[in-house]
């Protein structure tokens, strides 16, 4: 029964690829205390132009990516091994909190030669009793095209905009 229905729903999108995002925490950022990471929101699927596993592409093209995960869970569990990494501790009872909406996770790869990946994301600190700390990232960066190119740039992204997040909350004073 569920082979019937994975055949069924690849005949409806055309080419569907599932891709896991093996993340490794990277950053060389230092910090400490609790912290809270709420679930990010995945702006795209909130708005239902696509599922909350499926990344963006263009309309115009016949295939499909999706994550093994939904993007919102792939990207608050990659914010969290950074903190985890920079020696923040993760408690659900933090009186400070991360969250945040994706705005933009795309990947082009209608190019010829070439495959692009977009990221904007947009962050929020809460603190008990302070005035919260927003910060935005964007992030473009382009590839070969070739399938074993995607997960390499969607981890570029993502690290890349959460080092310069943790940069940016430190800078002031909201980590």
């Amino acid at each position: 029964m569920a082979v019937c229905m994975w055949f069924t729903l690849i005949s409806m999108v055309g080419c569907l690829r599932v891709l896991s995002v093996d993340y490794h925490a990277s950053n060389s950022v230092k910090g400490q205390g609790a912290v809270h990471v709420a679930l990010f929101r995945y702006q795209a699927a909130d708005e239902q132009r696509v599922r909350p596993h499926e990344v963006e592409n263009p309309p115009r093209s016949e295939a499909k990516l999706f994550l093994s995960e939904p993007i919102g869970v792939v990207f608050s569990q990659a914010l969290q091994s950074e903190l985890v990494r920079s020696g923040y501790m993760i408690q659900e009872s933090s009186l400070r909190t991360i969250s945040g909406v994706i705005a933009r996770f795309y990947l082009d790869w209608t190019k010829e030669m070439e495959r692009t990946f977009e990221l904007k994301v947009t962050y929020e600190v809460q603190s008990n009793g302070r005035q919260p700390f927003s910060w935005s990232c964007s992030f473009v960066k382009s590839g070969t095209n070739m399938l074993a190119e995607d997960a390499i740039l969607i981890k570029a992204g993502i690290a890349d905009c959460i080092a310069r997040f943790l940069l940016a909350a430190q800078e002031a004073q909201a980590l």
